[in-house]
């Protein structure tokens, strides 16, 4: 089922701030989750009932966290660079405030 994506502004300037190689990384998974509506393991995976993560691999471990809205809208709420095992909490929390606001 396709859907919308939508970026957060200030996830898009992170974005941005990152290699071309790991930008086209993500703007793949953006198009695929666009066109099919989710993303399987090991390229997401669901962080709780209401947050999933995109995972890159590319010198180094890169990650977006996104929300369903509705049905047919997907924000990307957070993009990081990954430096420990586990993802970072302060990350979550970003992205669950950020969700709030689209919510």
């Amino acid at each position: 089922m396709r859907k919308v994506i939508r970026i957060d502004e200030r996830a898009y300037k992170k974005l941005s701030e990152f290699s071309k190689e790991v930008q086209a990384k993500f703007w793949a998974f953006f198009t695929v989750l666009e066109k099919e509506g989710f993303l399987k393991k090991p390229f997401a995976k669901k962080i709780n009932q209401y947050l999933f993560e995109i995972r890159v691999k590319h010198k180094g471990q890169w990650r977006a966290i996104y929300a369903y809205i509705g049905k047919k809208e997907i924000v990307i709420l957070t993009v990081f660079n990954k430096k420990t095992q586990k993802i970072q909490k302060k990350e979550v929390k970003k992205a669950e405030q950020r969700l709030k606001e689209y919510l």
